[in-house]
């Protein structure tokens, strides 16, 4: 009976699993008699878009769906919650099973469930109001571009129409920081994806901060972006919770940018490792692909790369900032002086070993607080729309530029450029290359030829100014890249530093040289973090396979009329599991457990029965990740072998006769002086315990699982009479409740 208990709880979960609603990607085979007209459809700046980069208006791409595929597939459906003509599929919610039925009609092509779960890219959010310290900090994030030289000249992005994607944007229409967006009419429209109507102002605050840093002005007149004289287009694709539909949203918002003349994206979103493997950020996923294709029809896209830097599991980007023709923003610190990548940022390449990164900008941001006055922010949502308003300047004094034209000359303005790695890219863009200001970088270093080696001599050190180095293998993919202050006896590089490297790439106070190396030595590490501009080395960890936990954990056993003493639990152990949102794992613990057992003892004396064992403990259990904040639900069973078992039965009163000796006691009592009582051990615990286990928990920061734990135990723990202990029919209660602390990888 208690085993087919066990079998009912997996098969209750799993059917439970199985029966509920999941997202899905439904994929047509074909268009076919669907009209379209581009001239109706599409914003006039969308038409001038497309004749100015080449691409074709009656792009099959641009059709609409069959309406008929459609309908037909939401009649299967809980809900069709997107359409996107780019993939020429549909979003939908339905069971397993009627997914099944769905990919059985003739003219779908592909039925595939979403895994990917959305996030916008902040780390922290730091409301205070800002004080005047004497300062211009306000302005940092505009200097770092050297966006003087677009303010000089009257450049703001004025032409440029940008599309901002995000969670929502709430005071966008009271916040004095975008008055002289109301005031001129430059947000051209709005639409919110969820909720499928067009007002926008609510919801997640991201949104409002991310625009300021594209075209916000605080009170004192200053920018925090630099497009201010730009339009917008305003789309919420995200909602918070929720696990699946993003990705839909997120192409419909590129599809409605593209229709409503969009010139730029800003995306400070992202899809990683919440539900994706690091193999998956090739440049494949669908919103990838949606991406891409906005880039075919002349859209300039930022992205933000990600705030995993610090996750030594996901040594990577996210996606859609992983596609080939996207902008992928990293973020450094918010400094003027020191070159710092900031710890959160994600690092390159694409599980495909492109290079991304491509530009960084700073990391940390003053913005727009939507509950008034202006904030500290930090992520890389910050440095994607620093640059996005940075884009729409440059775009303004080369219009003649297609998007992909533009993105090459973003890079070539950056100040690192040809220089590259995986922290910075190819560095912060500089406005001066756009307005003919960019001076030629004189000399800074000579690469000498040596025997053993390679000598970086540099004849004046320069303060604050770091010397960049990579070393790069004949297909382009980096085996190492480092930044080191220099001294003036230069920086020896020997063979053994090269590894299988064949060319060697330098970068100084903006002058760059290479020059090509024979070195044989041993291997180096893939990568090379900064961490305050000192060198620390990592191998490069994927997010595949089992992830390994450690965890502690204390329980207390419930009362019973028998057993009302003070029974408690203790468990240290490890956990394997695999998977995303839906994990399966295995357990190995050490416990140790407590039973007390108030009794009326044969000498008609008070006395307590004290069970104690340690125990060898395997775990089998299910893991369903909820994205409500974190929130992980396990299920599972356990079983374990009682190493330790022991009961001590206690005579807590006793009868003396006139010599203080003890009388009218049983064979079995023995003394223990140590503890003045009498006692008898037995083993009257089974050897064997095995039971079912579930507990709900809390991730903090992606270290930290916090959990409430229960457990309900099938086996017996006494297996006879023996010493009053009791029988069979007088077990301690069965169900254990307390707390869980799991210190994730």
């Amino acid at each position: 009976m208690r085993k087919l208990f066990l079998i009912a709880i997996f098969t209750l979960l799993n059917g439970m699993l199985m029966a509920q609603d999941k997202c899905f990607w439904v994929f047509f085979t074909d268009k076919n008699d669907t009209q379209f007209d581009p001239y109706s459809y599409f914003d006039a700046k969308a038409i001038a878009r497309y004749q100015q980069c080449g691409a074709d208006l009656y792009d099959i791409s641009n059709y609409p769906l069959n309406d008929s595929y459609v309908n037909t597939v939401g009649s299967y459906s809980t809900e069709v919650f997107g359409e996107s003509r780019w993939l020429n599929a549909v979003g939908i919610e339905a069971t397993d099973d009627n997914a099944a039925l769905i990919a059985q009609l003739p003219f779908v092509a592909k039925v595939q469930e979403i895994f990917s779960n959305g996030t916008v890219t902040s780390v922290e959010t730091e409301y205070k109001e800002i004080e005047d310290n004497g300062k211009d900090i306000l302005t940092d994030q505009v200097k770092r571009f050297g966006g003087q030289h677009f303010i000089d000249k009257g450049i703001d992005g004025k032409g440029l129409r940008i599309c901002v994607m995000d969670g929502g944007f709430p005071k966008v229409n009271t916040h004095p920081a975008f008055q002289h967006l109301r005031d001129n009419h430059q947000i051209i429209r709005t639409y919110n994806f969820p909720n499928k109507k067009e007002d926008v102002y609510g919801w997640n605050t991201h949104g409002t901060m991310v625009l300021s840093c594209i075209a916000g002005i605080n009170e004192e007149g200053q920018k925090l972006g630099l497009a201010t004289g730009a339009e917008f287009l305003l789309a919420r694709t995200e909602i918070e919770p929720e696990p699946f539909k993003e990705e839909v949203w997120w192409a419909q918002g590129a599809e409605w940018a593209d229709k409503n003349g969009a010139d730029i994206i800003n995306s400070s979103l992202g899809y990683g490792k919440d539900r994706h493997w690091t193999k998956d950020m090739d440049g494949t996923s669908y919103v990838a692909k949606a991406a891409n294709k906005a880039v075919e029809k002349g859209i300039l896209i930022c992205n933000s790369a990600g705030n995993e830097g610090d996750d030594s599991r996901w040594m990577t980007i996210i996606t859609p900032a992983d596609a080939e023709n996207v902008i992928c923003v990293g973020g450094i610190d918010a400094n003027l002086k020191d070159y710092r990548h900031i710890s959160f940022s994600s690092y390159g390449p694409t599980a495909d070993k492109r290079r991304k990164p491509d530009v960084v900008a700073f990391g940390e941001a003053q913005v727009a607080n939507p509950s008034g006055g202006f904030t500290s922010a930090f992520g890389t949502s910050f440095a994607s729309p620093l640059t996005a308003g940075f884009c729409a300047c440059a775009w303004q004094t080369k219009r003649d530029l297609t998007a992909l034209q533009m993105k090459a000359e973003i890079q070539k303005s950056c100040d690192l450029y040809p220089y590259y790695d995986y922290a910075f890219g190819y560095g912060v863009p500089q406005a001066a290359y756009f307005t003919g200001d960019l001076k030629p970088a004189e000399r800074s270093f000579n690469l000498v030829q040596e025997k053993d080696g390679v000598k970086i001599v540099v004849p004046k050190v320069i303060e604050n100014q770091d010397v960049f180095i990579n070393v790069e293998s004949t297909d382009g993919v980096l085996l190492g890249y480092y930044k080191v202050h220099p001294d003036s006896t230069g920086i020896k590089l020997n063979n053994k530093d090269f590894g299988q490297g064949k060319k060697l790439n330098v970068s100084y106070n903006g002058f760059y040289d290479s020059c090509p190396i024979s070195g044989m030595g041993g291997d180096i590490n893939l990568l090379t973090q900064y961490r305050n501009s000192q060198n620390g080395t990592f191998k490069k960890v994927e997010a595949e396979g089992w992830q390994k936990t450690t965890y502690f954990q204390y329980d207390y056993n419930l009362y019973t009329d028998k057993w009302n003493g003070f029974n408690r639990h203790f468990a240290f152990g490890r956990r394997w599991m695999y998977g995303k949102s839906y994990k399966i794992g295995m357990g190995l613990s050490l416990d140790w457990n407590r039973y007390a057992n108030n009794i009326q003892l044969p000498t008609q004396n008070k006395g307590q029965v004290i069970m104690r064992q340690m125990q060898l403990r395997g775990e089998l259990l299910q893991r369903v990740v909820i994205r409500l904040w974190g929130v992980n639900w396990d299920l599972g069973i356990y079983g374990g072998i009682n190493a330790t078992r022991r009961v001590k039965v206690i005579d807590e009163s006793y009868a003396f006769d006139e010599n203080g000796q003890i009388t009218s006691l049983p064979d079995w009592y023995n003394y223990d002086p140590k503890v003045t009582s009498y006692y008898k051990r037995c083993k009257a615990m089974n050897l064997f315990e095995y039971g079912a286990t579930t507990r709900i928990s809390y991730c903090i920061a992606n270290m930290l699982n916090i959990g409430v734990y229960g457990s309900y135990r099938l086996s017996p723990i006494i297996t006879k009479d023996d010493f009053l202990i009791g029988s069979t029919n007088n077990q301690p209660s069965p169900w254990s409740v307390g707390i869980e602390f799991e210190l994730m990888p």
